[in-house]
């Protein structure tokens, strides 16, 4: 086998994996985004916390359970929100420049 030949073989399976991963991972950041987005906002799915009373029960009193407060829960929504457009920023324009790459590489 020729040298030349082998080396475009490399080049051409490194730029497939990368392409791969790069497509992988923006349709794990856009399903993600879609996801928290519908939750947060359109359905409006509440996350529940429990709040311990901060108290000595003396031997005499009855025990209150603690209270759960429920509420949508927008900071965490805002966080997944910018983790997920950021990797769609940095793995949509690599599998778009890997995708080209990688038929141009083919093609040859």
């Amino acid at each position: 086998m020729d040298s030349s030949k082998v080396v475009k073989t490399v080049i051409l399976i490194t730029i497939a994996v990368l392409f791969l991963v790069s497509s992988i991972i923006s349709l794990v950041s856009a399903s993600r985004l879609i996801s928290e987005t519908t939750k947060t906002y359109f359905l409006g799915v509440e996350t529940c916390t429990y709040k311990p009373i901060a108290r000595a029960i003396a031997p005499t009193e009855n025990y209150i359970p603690e209270k759960e407060e429920c509420k949508v829960d927008y900071n965490n929504a805002r966080g997944v929100l910018a983790d997920t457009i950021a990797m769609l920023i940095v793995a949509l324009p690599v599998a778009f420049f890997t995708y080209k790459k990688l038929f141009k590489v083919y093609r040859e």
